[in-house]
Parts: structure tokens; sequence; C-alpha cells
């Protein structure tokens, strides 16, 4: 435990060190308390008029609502003198003086005194992005660390509650609870009499189980009672009566409100030897109601069910990995705290603010099979559009989003996007574009078919997310699947997007010709381009490529000033700019279809504009939209500039609006420039975007797109190796030494491409051109193991070594259908990332099946593998790339 704190203390000076000076300097309107989820999302309202932690109400995300407050109260007593550390309970008690408030990637601390002891308050929602299991767990932890301020032993004991309110925004509602002993915890669980299935009341789930939670090693004590009653009899005795209500059915608040609590006396001490742990969930199972492909429906449960049963379980589970969970957390605040230093002074103040907020827009969900056995190789990934329409799997915010993932674990890519795919792929999907999302209302996932004017917007982000994951991950397998839809996108951007009319972008703009949109769907011409080679189908790939540099060229004619110093809103709209942010893509997936000269002069320009700018809170999106401002294009425009200087400046403006604290909204993504009042995208999974300019640093690896046995488009590819060093390896190895190796590699390579999806398949490799990159990090090797990892066809993985004598030798001659290597740009000098839950192995070396038979290939490889094997055992504790930034 000392390690931990010792952790806890690095992490904390780190985030401090951000700062300007000693000070605090960040104050934003909200900050998060528990983010899970999109049912599961509590924050502290800290606006300017705010009273501190310990006397204030956490809130339901939605500020705004007419009863936004969770009941959550947390006491310790001291020498018999209760002090508050949490929430604004009516009784007469101390209320602890507030230090200090600091917010990382994965925790939000506070510092405050209570008369003779210092407290350090840990709300934390760990970020586990190499676990699907630990991460879809909707539980959060709350920590009290206590130390005497005046040398002095003093008797200590703690107090927390929740009540009922985080079941319904309808408070009238009646609900049930229990009060479990379990082995190593005691909890509270709490739901409505008459739960509605799939159902929300002003942003809140109407059918979760709440759950209050404390680890039995400080041999707890618990009530259920009215608020006053529970809090009251901690403060007059320092424990609770350990009996409950008596009838377990009660309204959430009429005429009192039922509080669920837990206490702990830690005895006469100078300071705790371990943090008191709460934990804190609410569970929806099931969490999703999808129809399939087939038009059938399913309900969809959360990961983590994969391990475990039920509640019972997974809270043990929870409350006994807290210091595991801690050193995780702490490790990866520091990861990214230290990449984002490189980018500026207040980057980290964003990238703290956005992590939570975006992983808690989602649910990971798992299918259950016929047989009654979880289907973990069926995962995918809903969001949420929290803070604007309620939608399920917004396309538009799951772009801006992307950045986040990209950068954490672009495995979760694939998850994210199939449910989407799956469904366009269909005979009950009609359109020649990409929908905007999967229905209108979160949680149900029936599909949505009807038509709209986001066409080139749509499309144009579902081609790019999905070569972008592919390029990260090297799994190819969602660009061989679906490649039938992907043209079909293509084809439609083709004919729209070099002059597009009656479109609609992602800011709802509708003036014709927009330069912006354009753009976007260009790229995303040539992102299809690349999809083609990838999948072998090079005829394909040439027509969009020739179409997209033709076209980009047309459009740099058409989108420049007359003065040609900047892009105009829309085609001939002379005295018209925009926040260029869709040359992002460019960037992103290498394409290179705009010339270095429009990226500079669009960064000389937003100079000019930014020192012109009249408005409080950065540029509004462009000319034509007044003061409309938006902090995730913002960072996608950020991340285009080369200038640094420039760079620095719209990230600045981003934070400005984030510390803004005068209106109630978490984090949204629009904004007013003038007032900064939030409009939209209140704690929106879109600030995502925040993590823009680090996602720029991710290395592409060798694209393997799986195709099944017998397909007419694709023959079985073998590998054209290089020359043989010595003449080759048939006069250098025989007898039983030739025959040992050839099994060795055989088992190898048989289990390896087992593991990662490809059994029974032919392959196709691709390897997509490396690009230089923009801002320099180095990748996170997760330190712990994980639970499961992201069921997904594992890419091509390669060590350095590996990767020289392949590149050398194995891919020196591939198959035109196979594989396609660009030399236009340059390589990069990053490690390709490996697939997560890998973080204990060497990096290996991945190939298309091959036959045992075979043994011309066969002999070859022998001689390749010795050479890399040689190199690996050199290097095999060189951890490979974790989550790439």
């Amino acid at each position: 435990m000392f390690q931990c704190l010792l952790l806890l203390l690095s992490a904390l000076s780190l985030v401090h060190a951000q700062n300007t000076g000693s000070s605090q300097t960040f104050y934003p309107a909200a900050v998060p308390l528990a983010v899970r989820s999109p049912y599961f999302s509590a924050w502290l309202p800290t606006l300017n008029t705010s009273l501190p932690v310990s006397n204030t109400w956490p809130s339901f995300w939605a500020l705004n609502n007419p009863s936004p407050v969770l009941g959550w109260a947390g006491h310790i007593r001291i020498d018999s003198q209760t002090y508050k550390w949490l929430g604004n309970a009516n009784e007469p008690f101390n209320v602890s003086n507030l230090t200090s408030t600091q917010v990382t990637p994965t925790r939000t601390v506070f510092s405050l005194q209570a008369g003779p002891m210092d407290l350090t308050v840990t709300f934390l929602s760990p970020i586990e992005p190499s676990d699907l299991v630990r991460q879809s767990m909707p539980f959060s932890y709350v920590a009290l660390d206590a130390t005497s301020n005046d040398g002095k032993p003093h008797n200590v004991q703690v107090y927390s509650d929740i009540s009922g309110e985080w079941l319904s925004a309808n408070r009238t509602q009646v609900m049930t609870w229990n009060t479990t002993h379990g082995a190593n915890a005691i909890y509270h669980t709490l739901s409505l009499q008459s739960p509605s299935p799939m159902t929300e009341d002003s942003g809140q789930a109407e059918d979760g189980t709440a759950v209050y939670a404390m680890s039995t090693s400080l041999n707890p004590t618990f009530q259920v009672n009215e608020d006053t009653t529970c809090r009251g009899q901690f403060a007059q005795s320092g424990s609770l009566t350990n009996e409950g209500e008596g009838s377990n059915v009660h309204d959430i608040s009429t005429p009192w409100f039922p509080v669920f609590a837990l206490s702990a006396d830690l005895g006469t001490i100078n300071s705790t030897s371990s943090p008191v742990v709460w934990a804190i969930g609410f569970v929806r199972d099931p969490s999703i109601e999808y129809t399939n492909s087939t038009g059938e429906t399913e309900l969809r449960s959360p990961y983590y069910r994969t391990q475990y049963d039920g509640i019972d379980e997974v809270i043990e589970a929870f409350l006994s990995d807290f210091s595991n969970a801690q050193t995780r957390s702490v490790t990866l605040d520091e990861k990214i705290l230290q990449d984002a230093s490189a980018i500026s002074a207040d980057y980290g103040d964003l990238v703290s603010l956005a992590a939570r907020q975006t992983f808690g827009g989602i649910d990971i969900t798992v299918s259950n099979g016929t047989d009654g056995q979880w289907n973990t190789t069926d995962v995918k990934i809903f969001m949420k559009d929290i803070g604007t329409s309620g939608r399920i799997s917004p396309v538009e915010v799951l772009y801006a989003a992307f950045p986040t993932f990209l950068y954490l674990n672009a495995s979760y890519g694939k998850p994210l996007l199939s449910p989407l795919l799956e469904f366009q792929d269909s005979p009950r999907y009609t359109l020649s574009y990409a929908a905007q999302d999967l229905g209108t209302s979160y949680p149900v996932a029936q599909g949505d078919t009807s038509p709209n004017q986001q066409g080139v917007e749509q499309s144009g982000n579902m081609l790019i997310m999905a070569l972008a994951h592919a390029r990260a991950t090297g799994d190819g397998s969602l660009l061989g699947e679906h490649y039938g839809l992907f043209k079909q996108w293509g084809n439609y951007l083709v004919n729209n997007s070099k002059t597009p009319i009656n479109q609609i972008s992602a800011d709802d703009q509708e003036a014709a010709n927009m330069t912006n949109l354009a753009i976007k769907g260009i790229i995303a011409i040539q992102a299809m381009s690349e999809i083609s080679r990838a999948v072998g189908e090079n005829a394909d790939a040439q027509n969009f490529a020739n179409n997209a540099a033709a076209y980009a060229a047309t459009w740099q004619s058409l989108a420049e000033s007359a003065s040609q110093n900047h892009l105009l809103f829309s085609y001939g709209e002379a005295n018209s700019w925009a926040l260029m942010y869709n040359l992002y893509a460019d960037l992103l997936l290498g394409t290179r279809l705009v010339s270095e000269t429009v990226y500079d002069q669009q960064a000389a320009y937003y100079e000019a504009l930014s020192q012109s700018n009249p408005y409080t809170f950065g540029l509004p999106i462009d000319s034509d939209a007044a003061t409309k401002g938006n902090s995730a294009w913002l960072l996608f425009t950020a991340a285009t500039c080369q200038n640094t200087s420039v760079r620095d400046s719209l990230v600045a403006m981003a934070w400005k609006h984030a510390a803004f604290n005068q209106t109630a909204a978490v984090f949204p993504t629009t904004y007013l420039v003038d007032t900064g009042a939030g409009t939209r995208g209140m704690a929106s999974p879109g600030q995502g975007a925040v993590f823009a300019p680090l996602a720029l640093n991710i290395a592409n690896v060798t694209i393997v797109v799986p195709q099944a046995t017998g397909s007419s488009s694709t023959t079985k590819h073998t590998i054209n190796v290089g020359a043989i060093v010595g003449g080759g390896v048939v006069g250098g190895i025989c007898g039983l030494a030739l025959v040992a190796l050839v099994a060795f590699l055989y088992r190898r390579r048989a289990q390896r491409l087992k593991l990662g999806g490809f059994e029974g398949e032919n392959v196709v490799i691709y390897d997509p051109t490396q690009e230089p990159l923009v801002h320099q990090v180095t990748p996170f090797a997760p330190a712990s193991r994980p639970l499961p990892s992201l069921p997904v066809d594992s890419p091509t993985v390669y060590s350095s070594k590996a990767r020289e004598h392949l590149e050398a030798g194995l891919m020196a001659g591939p198959s035109p259908a196979s594989s396609y290597t660009s030399t236009s740009q340059a390589p990069s000098s990053r490690e390709p990332p490996t697939t997560f839950g890998s973080d204990t192995q060497p990096a290996t070396v991945s190939s298309p099946i091959v036959s045992p038979s075979d043994v011309r290939d066969l002999r070859a490889e022998v001689e390749i593998l010795r050479r890399v094997m040689q190199d690996i055992h050199a290097e095999r504790l060189e951890p490979p790339p974790g989550y790439v930034g």
C-alpha cells in the first residue's frame, strides 16, 4: 500500500506541474466523480457559485434537469466531531475545508481539512483500455485517506451513503432493496419496483440496479433508513445499527429519502494505513437491445458477464482489485499526461477532463448464444449521443471520439464499427450512402433506414474510421467482410464529393459546395482506394485513387480565396473562411492529398483570425456560423497545424472554454464563443476529439485481410521469399534438424493463426505506407496482467528486428493481389502496436497460412525464422507497444 501511495503522490505532483506556478488554474463547470457508462455518470458541479465538494450534492450529467441530484454523502467523525466531505446534508455538521482539486484522466482528487485531520478523497473511475472485462464493469471507487495535521493521534470513524435518486429522474417512483453480507464485501442493491426496460427519463435509465459496497476487512456497519436517521446515528455513536428500514419498499423521496449507509471505525490513528474504499455502481443487464442483420432482436449484456455470473461476484472482484486498479490508473495517467506535455501546457487539462467522459459514453456488450453460453467473439460497443439527441452509435460523434480509441487501444475500432456495418450490409438497409446512426433512442439499436442529407458526411466518416482502424491494428477483417458496402459508399462519394449539393455537414450547415465537407469526401475516396488495395482489388484501387487525385486538385482551385492565402467556407464565397478540421483525416491516414502549402496557409490564416477575433472563447467553426464554437473540431484543427504556436493557441481556446464555470454544462462540445454558454454535447463522448494530436503518432502496421476459403476473388497467397543467403537452405539443413524446425514453424503458425481468427481462411497482406510522426511520444505497456483482452482478429505484429528481416526478404516480392507498398512517403520511426492483452509476450511474426506439405515455402521460411529468432532472442525483453500514443 505504501508503494500505491507513492505512486499516487507522484501522479499528483505530475498533474500539479501542469499548472502555472503553484496554484490551481483550471476550474471547469463540473468535474467527474463516477463516470463509467451512459447511465452511470455522476459529476460534481463546480460553478463559480457552487459550494465545495464538502457541501454540494453530486449530479447526473444533465445539470439542467429538474432533478439532477444524485444523493451521495460522505462524513468523517474525529474525536466525536462530525465533518462532511461529500454532499450537502441538512444536519448541523462541520464542513471540511477544500484546499485543492486535481483532475487526471482517471481520477478526481480532493484535498480537504477536517479539523485536526487532512483528508484526500479520490474518485477513481478506471479506464482499462486493454481489458474488456474490467472496462465493462459499471463500478467506480471513492477512496479516503486521512492524516493528522497536528501530530497527535485521533479517534476516527468514516461514513458514506447513497439514495435512490440514482434509479430514476422521477423521484416518485417506488424502489426495493436488499443488503447482502458476502464473504469479502457488504453491499446494498436497490432497483425500481416496476422497472421499464430499455427506457429513460431525462437521460436516466429506468431499468438499472444501484450498488453501494464496502470490504468486510474493516468490519463495517450498515443501515437503511431515513437520511437524517442514518446520519444522526453515525454522528452520535460512530457506527450504524446493522438494520434495514423494515419493509424494503419505499418511494425514492416521498415523504422522506431512504439512504443506504456504510461506515467503519478506524480506531485511534495518526493516519490511515491504507485508503478506506467504497465501491459504487449502476448495473443494467441486459444493457442494449440490438436488431441484428437477420432482423432478430438480441438482448446484449455487459461484457464482464463472460467472467462473472452476477452482481455478487463482480462487486467482490471489483472491490478486491482496488489497489491494482489504482496502480494501473496512476500509470496510465502518467503516460497520458507525459504525452500531453509535449503538446502544450494547457493540453493536459483537456485530456484529463475528456478521457472519462469519452469512455463513459459507451456500453461494451456480448451476446448469448442459443446454447446459453456467452459468445466472446461477438463483442459490440455502442455509443450514446449524450447531451444532444440521445441517438445510438451516432456516426459523427463516433468520428469525433475516434482519436481517443486509436490512441489508447485502436482495437476498439472494430466492435465500435461492426454493428453499424452489419446493419447496413443487410437487406434491411437500401440507401446508397451511410446511415447516421443505429437508431434514434438509446439503448435500442433497431437500425435507421430513414433517408438523410448527410451522405457525404457519414459515408466519409465510416470509410475514414474503417481504414484508420485497419492501419493502426493490422486487422483488415472489416475491410474484407464489408468490401462491397465500402465500395458502394466510395462510388457515392465519387458522384457527390467534388461539388456537394443538398448535403448537410456534421455541424448542420447546409450551404452548397462546402469546402470542408468536400475535402472529407475526397479524402474518403482515397481511403477507399487504400481499402481496395488492402483486399487485393487493384483495379478498384487505381480507379478510386485517380478520382481522389483529380478531385483534390480541382478542390484546391475552387476552394482557395482570391488572394490564395486561405480556404473559403464554400466555393466562390468571397471573404468566407472555416476551421478546416476535415484536413485532419489527410494526416491521420497519410493520404497526403492536400499540399503542405495549404496547411501552412491555413495555419497562418488561423493566426491572423485569432489576433483579430473579438470573441472571448475563441473562433467559431466558420464565418457563416456566427458565434457557434465546437471544441472537438477546434482540436482536430489544432492537430493539423505544424506551426506549434498556432496549434497551441487553438488548444488554448478550447482550454479557456473548458475552464469556463459560469454556466451549468458538463464539458459541452458545442457552445457560444461570445458568452461561453454550452448549447449541445454536454458530457458527450465526442470530446474524445481532444486526443486528436496524440492519435497522429500512431504508427500503421501490416494489414491482414482474412477471406473465406473458396472465394472467387482471391486465390491462395504464398510468401515470395527474397534471395536466400548461401544459396538456400536446402543444402544447409537436412535430416532431423529440418524436420524439427519445420514442425516447430508449422505448429507455431497454426496456433498463432487460430488465436488470430484466421484458421481455415486465406489472407491478404497489405503494407500501408508509414507517415513521419507529428508529435513524438513513446508507447505505453500495461503493467498488470489483463483479463481476457479484446477478442478481435489478431493483426500481424512484428518486433523491430523481425520487421527488418521481413522488409529485406519475406515481403520483398509479394504478389500484386496480396500486398501493396507505396514508396511515396517517408517511413515511420515508430514501432507498430501489438494487440492488447499480449503485453507480457514478445512480438511475433505472422504470415499467411501455408500447407505443411508445401516444403519449398517452408524451407524458405525456416531460414527466415532462424535469423529472426536470433534477433528476437536478443530483444525478447523489449516490451511490445501497448497504448499507442
